[in-house]
């Protein structure tokens, strides 16, 4: 079995060499049992807006006679959201994604653009039978960056409905049903040219995408012309873990058991406290006895000040895992950037693409996926690292350029077998990390 979240890498591939030959229906099905709740709150509270801006009618459809944004309250990374619209002529306002900065938003925040362009265009005769093309204005482009692959805009007083799914640097956009877009912010490391080839707006000429963080605040703009935009059902859901299919919603069960009885460890180093709290008193590690692969792995734990421990994963050997297994890095990261060796980060292979660690004596969360070659964290709700190891093909340089720590070559992880011993590390610099609630989902 695999999640969803992990067949994604191959779905992405094939949409891409598809999507000007068919019309496919890309958001998964298994997105459909996720639980979606208003955006807003029926009534807006949940908004973050000026009063007068928006406003709710009777019949549920928002609109918005003033000019501001409406945003989330908090910042999110992985989500879906599905709403419908339904845009006058001109009408032309954007789904705004993972903004840095409400009061600036434009320069630090990706826009889906909504648009009121209808869907044809008369012909010589004044029969509406000539499809729009899509640009990187029109409805679905990625405004500025990059055009929908097809125009499937029903034309003004017709609801349209889309979905945006955001997995990691990852943006998918469907409309009415068809796939019409989809990027990888990670690729775009160029600050005038797409990874298509095509110029980026000179307005967005700054920072790169790729530089920009996959994590922010969710919202619509405004009243941006003299037309409306009226909205529906305005649903939402943060991804803060991988989705199950229907068919792997199973048990989670300790994995070193209530009192370590599954686990392999020095007892005068570990050991589990009344709350249920495993502390280290040395630089040795604990593993749990059986090998583990294909499986989800959850755990809390708080750093202290200049903390460093780690998750050790895909480990071929105990006695010299250091060069024989991965790392999924704990570490005082808080304010402290997300580099290679920074909490969360897949140690000295693969960074994190944000930094979520909170401070020093509070409790984080952590999930981390084992998929065959795939790997994902994601940390205190976020999905933060992604790992497909048949990308690391060199021992010694990462896909990135960047060249792995010394202590660490040994193999390509391309090159190493799926699985493997999982196990934490102990006291290793010193200041203490605590561990809580060590649980695996096998699948």
């Amino acid at each position: 079995m695999k999640t969803f979240l992990y067949s994604l890498f191959s779905v992405l591939v094939l949409a891409a060499a598809a999507a000007q030959a068919a019309d496919l229906y890309m958001i998964p099905p298994v997105y459909d049992n996720m639980q979606l709740a208003p955006m807003f709150g029926d009534n807006l509270e949940n908004g973050d807006f000026q009063e007068g801006d928006w406003v709710v009618g009777e019949d549920g459809v928002i609109t918005s006679p003033g000019t501001g944004e409406i945003w989330t309250k908090q910042k999110y990374g992985s989500f879906i959201c599905s709403f419908e619209f339904d845009a006058q002529n001109n009408a032309n306002a954007g789904f705004l994604i993972h903004a840095a900065d409400k009061k600036n938003w434009i320069p630090c925040t990706i826009e889906v653009q909504l648009l009121g362009d209808g869907y044809l265009l008369p012909d010589e005769n004044g029969k509406a039978t000539i499809p729009i093309k899509p640009d990187y204005h029109t409805c679905g482009a990625f405004y500025g960056y990059q055009a929908a692959d097809k125009n499937v805009t029903k034309p003004a007083g017709h609801w349209n409905k889309m979905t945006v799914l955001a997995i990691g640097t990852r943006l998918m956009v469907e409309l009415n049903g068809k796939m019409i877009n989809m990027i990888d912010t990670a690729q775009w490391t160029d600050n005038a040219v797409s990874p298509r080839g095509t110029d980026i707006e000179e307005k967005f000429q700054g920072n790169t995408l790729a530089a920009q963080e996959p994590y922010g605040y969710i919202g619509f703009q405004g009243k941006h012309s003299d037309a409306t935009i009226r909205y529906r059902n305005i649903r939402f859901a943060p991804i803060t873990e991988p989705v199950l299919l229907p068919s792997e919603e199973g048990e989670w069960e300790s994995l070193f058991g209530d009192n370590l009885e599954k686990a392999e460890f020095d007892p005068d180093v570990w050991s589990i406290d009344a709350d249920g709290v495993l502390h280290a008193t040395k630089d040795a590690e604990i593993w749990a006895k059986e090998k583990v692969e294909n499986a989800i792995l959850k755990l809390e734990f708080m750093t202290t000040k200049d903390a460093n421990s780690g998750v050790i994963i895909e480990a071929a050997d105990k006695e010299n895992w250091i060069p024989n297994a991965l790392e999924v890095q704990i570490f005082d990261s808080f304010e402290k950037g997300n580099g290679m060796d920074q909490c969360g980060a897949i140690y000295g292979r693969c960074a994190p693409v944000i930094n979520v660690c909170r401070a020093p004596g509070q409790w984080n969360e952590m999930t981390i996926a084992m998929i065959g070659s795939k790997i994902e964290v994601y940390m205190n709700g976020t999905l933060i690292t992604e790992m497909n190891k048949k990308k690391w093909t060199d021992a010694a340089v990462n896909p990135d350029g960047s060249e792995v720590f010394s202590w660490l070559v040994n193999k390509a992880p391309s090159e190493t077998e799926n699985g493997g011993y999982v196990g934490l590390q102990g006291l290793h610099a010193g200041q203490p990390v605590v561990y809580r609630n060590v649980k695996i989902k096998r699948l």
